[in-house]
């Protein structure tokens, strides 16, 4: 889906087909960090919130890494209390339901949407949702459906029955923070975007989920920043080119920059330990992103490709 949403987290979840033949990516997106004072080196391992086929499991040069590793840092943590509290967060508070906020005309389209994706979706369990959580959480119903879990959980999971030490780079509101910036209004113009665009891709035979898990499973950063950029030059094609860019800012841009903050903080308490800081890929592949900023800070960040 090219969409504010997909933009935003290059990282949306859908089921894996071309190269479902895989058993995992060909290469992994994986980088080594060393710098001064660190007794070891740490790694650098972009996600994509995929639960089945080759871009959910890891290629074995990760493995290692994640193998070694003493800590495990996710974007936000997966523990139960947080998966709970996290419930909260996309409820609505406006003492309306979606269909009071979005009005007759998109709630048919919603409809609509939801039933070309399994005839027996309906709106109704949307109601209590806010506007911006049904707009990026559409997407990834197909995957939702087949109940399968997001790598990042899977590495939480893992890590904690392994003994390693857990932690998350923000915490789930810090995460979600940035749509809080955004009005019911804004929100609103959020889902149709993203509905128009679902329907643009299906009317032209595309899948731009496909297309990006593709280049993840590919391991070419070149074709993931080009898929990126194709999602994010959507956001202007229904003419909300500024709303496009401000929530772009707050979900990427700005939290490369936390990011990076969190990686530099955390290695200089702790340089015996081996981290393993696994963030969506969007977060990584960028020039701008955060191993640029690392850069900055005076780290060496090398490439890991098998």
């Amino acid at each position: 889906m090219r969409s504010f949403a997909a933009a935003v987290a290059a990282a949306l979840v859908v089921l894996p087909s071309a190269q479902a033949q895989q058993d995992h990516p060909l290469k992994p997106l994986l980088w080594k960090i060393e710098g001064p004072g660190l007794k070891k080196p740490s790694y650098l391992f972009g996600t994509i919130h995929v639960g089945k086929g080759p871009a959910a499991t890891l290629h074995p040069a990760a493995e290692k890494a994640f193998d070694e590793a003493t800590a495990v840092h996710t974007e936000a943590p997966f523990d139960a209390a947080t998966q709970a509290g996290a419930v909260q967060l996309v409820l609505r508070d406006d003492g309306k339901q979606l269909d009071d906020s979005i009005g007759e005309k998109l709630s048919k389209r919603l409809d609509e949407e939801l039933k070309l994706i399994n005839p027996q979706l309906n709106p109704l369990p949307f109601q209590p949702l806010k506007t911006w959580y049904v707009a990026i959480m559409l997407p990834a119903l197909p995957f939702q459906l087949e109940g399968g879990k997001p790598l990042d959980m899977d590495l939480w999971e893992r890590a904690e029955k392994g003994g390693k030490k857990t932690a998350g780079m923000q915490t789930t509101a810090e995460q979600l923070a940035g749509f809080r910036d955004f009005n019911e209004g804004e929100q609103v113009i959020l889902l149709q975007e993203t509905l128009r665009l679902l329907k643009k891709d299906r009317d032209e035979g595309k899948d731009s989920t496909k297309d990006l898990v593709d280049a993840y499973i590919s391991g070419d950063v070149e074709k993931i920043e080009a898929e990126c950029d194709k999602s994010i030059k959507a956001t202007s094609e229904g003419g909300y080119k500024e709303l496009g860019e401000r929530l772009i800012k707050r979900l990427l841009t700005d939290r490369d920059l936390i990011m990076a903050d969190y990686i530099d903080g955390t290695l200089e308490k702790s340089p015996g330990e081996i981290h393993f800081f696994a963030a969506g890929a969007a977060h990584y592949t960028g020039k701008n992103g955060v191993r640029a900023h690392l850069v900055k800070k005076g780290y060496s960040i090398s490439r890991i490709d098998g």
